[in-house]
């Protein structure tokens, strides 16, 4: 039986969070681009909120080996929840 490589599931942590950082920015430059295009305050917002995903993801992503705290997660879910109602709001509104 072969011994597990420690390395390789932090890394492959890491990845994942720069991948859904990458995800919330594209999320956040169309949600910010409709706010612009349509001059509406909720998809402004909710493109902001998504930037600011971004940054935690991508932050998270830096350090590998370090556990993401549960302050981060906790403000990454409430962004994330007032993106998700944000986003549906400026669906419904247009």
């Amino acid at each position: 039986m072969s011994e597990r490589d420690p390395g390789l599931q932090p890394e492959r942590t890491a990845l994942a969070w720069r991948r859904t950082a990458l995800s919330a920015a594209v999320a956040a430059v169309v949600l910010l681009r409709a706010g612009l295009i349509e001059r509406s305050a909720p998809g402004l917002l909710a493109g902001f909120c998504s930037l600011v995903l971004a940054v935690l993801a991508g932050w998270a992503g830096l350090f590998p080996r370090r556990a993401v705290g549960p302050r981060v997660l906790l403000v990454a879910t409430a962004i994330t929840s007032v993106t998700g109602m944000l986003a549906g709001g400026q669906l419904l509104w247009s």
